[in-house]
């Protein structure tokens, strides 16, 4: 049998769909998702399949997230779609000062059963504002679950698994892997929201990413071959961080390396490696390491954004050099540098 391949897209509409199917508690709020190919296309068609149950909304993200928190507060399970993080921003006292704390606040029988999906990071020609992903901010909010999906697959999965929980979960959404194809069951399938993953098993060394700049470093271990053993992990959760998984790889390597897609500054990837270094099971053989972005806004011009994002000859390169191997000298196309990835994985 053939495998059935999807986009990432088709997989985030393909779960909201099935979902919606098995519980009638579930609606779709957002700018847009009653249109034909709504929210980029992972809501399309399902107005007309549910047509009560699929609102567009008037441009006011605090009105409608904070509306969807209160519906979620009574019974219903609500899915926001914010298709720019910046905008989603409006709606902060919502999410991270109301749906975040509410079970808190109120002895722990009063749950938030809500999904905001959130578009985030890079795109050829968004500029410093529309580029922005801002994993930290959302990472850094107690009460929230926070994920990043990698894949179409994982994409599906987490969000099945968000629709199931009564906390709130906060999906962001790289933009960058839109159009990534990959085999995708038809059936209704969870991953779970709070597991890294280990994408791949090796002994000299672990590279840890998510979203983005996880599709980057695979790519870059076919790039390093077996001049080095690579321990893969897809960190899938930036809240909570699975740490269990993270430090048990470390002892068996020795050595580490970061990958996050957005600024150096606060990022993910110094906040694993400030845990791995204050955990007295570890060793490490070699200093750690981490690649981000430089610490200005992402610019628009083609020629300057050329080597903002760190690049799957960037992550190869720095693994090579760590245990003194050749350098790659390899240019990347201007597609492959600016162009979002439509292959399948």
């Amino acid at each position: 049998m053939s495998e059935r391949i999807i986009k990432y897209t088709e997989a985030l509409k393909e779960a909201t769909e099935q979902m919606m199917e098995v519980d009638s508690s579930i609606v779709v709020l957002g700018l847009g998702v009653s249109y034909k190919n709504g929210a980029d296309g992972t809501t399309a068609g399902l107005k007309v399949k549910y047509p009560e149950r699929i609102f567009d909304v008037p441009v006011s993200e605090a009105g409608v997230t904070s509306m969807a928190v209160g519906a979620a507060i009574n019974g219903l399970h609500p899915v926001v779609h914010h298709g720019r993080v910046e905008f989603a921003l409006l709606a902060a006292d919502a999410m991270f000062t109301q749906a975040a704390k509410w079970n808190y606040m109120f002895g722990g029988s009063n749950p938030v059963p809500i999904v905001i999906r959130i578009n985030v990071g890079r795109q050829w020609g968004n500029g410093p504002q529309h580029t922005q992903a801002l994993y930290s901010l959302f990472g850094n909010v107690p009460g929230l679950k926070v994920v990043i999906p990698s894949s179409p697959y994982m994409a599906k999965g987490l969000l099945v698994s968000a629709l199931k929980e009564q906390s709130p979960v906060i999906i962001l959404e790289p933009r960058w892997l839109f159009n990534l194809k990959q085999h995708v069951p038809l059936e209704v399938f969870s991953v779970e929201l709070h597991r890294a993953h280990v994408i791949n098993s090796g002994k000299d060394i672990t590279v840890i990413s998510y979203g983005d700049g996880l599709q980057a470093a695979r790519e870059a271990l076919e790039l390093v071959g077996d001049h080095v053993s690579v321990e893969l992990i897809d960190l899938v959760s930036i809240n909570p961080i699975d740490y269990q998984t993270i430090i048990t790889s470390v002892i068996k390597t020795g050595a580490v390396l970061t990958v996050d897609t957005t600024n150096e500054s606060f990022n993910v990837g110094s906040e694993i490696i400030g845990k791995i270094v204050q955990e007295a099971s570890v060793t490490l053989t070699r200093k750690p390491m981490s690649l981000s972005c430089p610490n200005v806004p992402c610019p628009t011009s083609t020629s300057l954004t050329e080597s903002y994002y760190p690049t799957r000859v960037d992550i190869a390169n720095s693994i090579l050099k760590a245990f003194d191997k050749p350098l790659l000298d390899t240019n990347l196309t201007f597609e492959e540098l600016h162009m979002a990835p439509a292959k399948t994985i």
